[in-house]
């Protein structure tokens, strides 16, 4: 999708409009124009569509490359093109998160599309403001993190090898993890 302009037709140039009245209508100066907007053409078209290459959400994938590289961003094994390009535009928030609960809690929402439910357990009962007695409590010794996230019923499936490669990426070091799928029935 190029405006380059083929110097085999005769026409004259369109930077010809640039140029006072008197100079639009000499044939020889707008065959010569031609020339230049031949060559000018395809640089301006990079130029204008220079700042989509530093939106990851239409940069070119060796673009995409470079800016995941600019935030550290690793690419999950697998990860679909649309998911991976949320990740890297998400990538400096996330690395500032990273570790926490409500870190994990976004990674998961950029590559499941929903919000999980995260469930911090340690030494004695921990209620959090996001527990619920009876779904996700426990008197466990240690200190480990239970994810529970609904199965799509219309949009496909989840990636569970996807799913556990951000929960190990985003999940606090040291902390064990464990994940539960619900569906519409309940917990499988």
């Amino acid at each position: 999708m190029s405006d380059a302009i083929d110097p085999a037709t005769d026409e004259t140039s369109s930077y010809l409009r640039y140029l006072p009245a008197i100079y639009q209508e000499d044939e020889f100066i707008g065959q010569f124009l031609r020339i230049f907007e031949t060559i000018l053409s395809p640089i301006q078209v990079s130029v204008n569509t220079l700042p989509d290459q530093f939106d990851p959400r239409f940069a070119s994938s060796p673009m995409l490359d470079v800016l995941a590289a600019w935030v550290h961003a690793r690419r999950p094994p697998n990860a679909p093109e649309g998911q991976w390009r949320s990740l890297v535009a998400e990538a400096v928030w996330l690395h500032r998160w990273r570790g926490s609960k409500r870190g994990l809690r976004r990674a998961i929402e950029v590559v499941c599309g929903q919000r999980p439910l995260i469930t911090e357990y340690a030494d004695g009962l921990v209620l959090g403001r996001d527990a619920a007695l009876g779904t996700n409590t426990s008197a466990d010794e240690g200190h480990a993190l239970h994810v529970r996230i609904a199965l799509p019923s219309q949009r496909g499936s989840i990636d569970s090898a996807l799913l556990t490669y951000i929960i190990d990426l985003y999940k606090p070091a040291g902390v064990g993890c464990s994940v539960s799928y619900q569906n519409d029935a309940g917990v499988t």
